[in-house]
């Protein structure tokens, strides 16, 4: 059965030299929208995609953590709701990171627009919900390998979601499972939270547009290393600036206004800067290493499945 071996971590060590300081990550658990059967290529990954909810885009595992779909790899589509599922993975593909990228076809369901190309999202492996959040997720756990950290992957994902939710002033919820459309129409829950989901949608579609706005102009710094481009991308997202711009360009409006509020409202938010031309090289030095790491760690006993077949995007 697939595992995460933290003993061959110790000649990685090296390599961390030249990056940050060591972040500290603690936690213990998460939940997972995957499961697996040491019995062979049943496995699986299924959950929803959301700016607002996202139909029809490109949802797959990134078995060579290049942070891209590619031909081969096990893919689906999402549907109404942004939902997917990823069947018929083997027990190393369900450990693996998943990837979204938007298509000229996709839709963002809260207006009903196409959305823009450039838009890319990553998951840690086991997420329900892809977003914005989990992507800044995803970089927090790879930065925690990179710097040292020995823990298990799904011990850094639950840390790494936690210390988001901190950030974004929303302890206790898990941002690779919650779904802020859902709750913030949630009239059984109390004002308080439905106001907390609306302005966590909020800063979902802001953190999308500016990920969708930087992808071309950090590619032209990338020297054709557009994997290292994105993670230094990512790495210049801010959501606590973002929320903080949230709260106080939404401080106006009453709850219903607030809960069909869109990005558009948000105009006090700071655009991250672009990754420059050495951040990226420092990036993909980093890369290296995590990909290094995941490889030799995430292994498969021989089932004899290739896994490269996607389920429906209608789970």
């Amino acid at each position: 059965m697939s595992q995460f071996n933290k003993g061959k971590f110790s000649r990685n060590l090296a390599a961390t030299a030249i990056l940050a300081p060591t972040m500290i990550i603690v936690g213990c658990s998460s939940s997972s929208g995957s499961s697996s059967s040491s019995d062979g290529a049943d496995g699986s990954s299924e959950g929803f995609a959301y700016d607002g909810y996202l139909k029809n885009a490109v949802v797959c595992v990134d078995e060579n953590l290049n942070k891209a779909c590619d031909l081969g790899e096990p893919r689906t589509t999402t549907g109404d709701g942004g939902l997917f599922s990823l069947d018929s993975l083997t027990d190393a593909q369900v450990q693996l990171p998943l990837v979204l990228q938007a298509t000229s076809s996709t839709i963002d369901e809260d207006d009903g627009a196409s959305v823009d190309g450039n838009l890319k999202f990553l998951a840690p492996a086991g997420s329900k919900a892809i977003s914005g959040f989990s992507t800044i997720i995803q970089a927090k756990v790879e930065k925690a390998l990179a710097e040292g950290s020995t823990a298990s992957l799904a011990n850094l994902k639950a840390s790494a979601a936690a210390e988001l939710a901190t950030e974004l002033g929303v302890d206790g919820v898990d941002l690779t499972a919650f779904d802020p459309i859902a709750a913030k129409t949630d009239g059984s829950t109390s004002e308080e939270a439905q106001t907390n989901a609306a302005k966590l949608h909020l800063v979902n579609q802001v953190l999308s547009q500016q990920i969708a706005t930087l992808v071309p102009q950090a590619n032209a710094n990338s020297n054709g290393n557009e994997t290292a481009a994105f993670g230094a991308l990512v790495n210049k997202l801010n959501a606590t600036n973002v929320k903080q711009a949230v709260d106080n360009d939404t401080a106006g409006l009453a709850l219903p206004e607030l809960k069909t509020a869109l990005a558009e409202v948000i105009v006090s938010a700071t655009a991250p800067s672009v990754p420059t031309t050495e951040e990226i090289e420092e990036q993909a030095s980093e890369d290296e290493v995590v990909k290094e790491i995941i490889e030799e760690d995430v292994t498969e006993e021989p089932t004899g499945a290739t896994g490269a077949t996607g389920g429906s995007g209608t789970s």
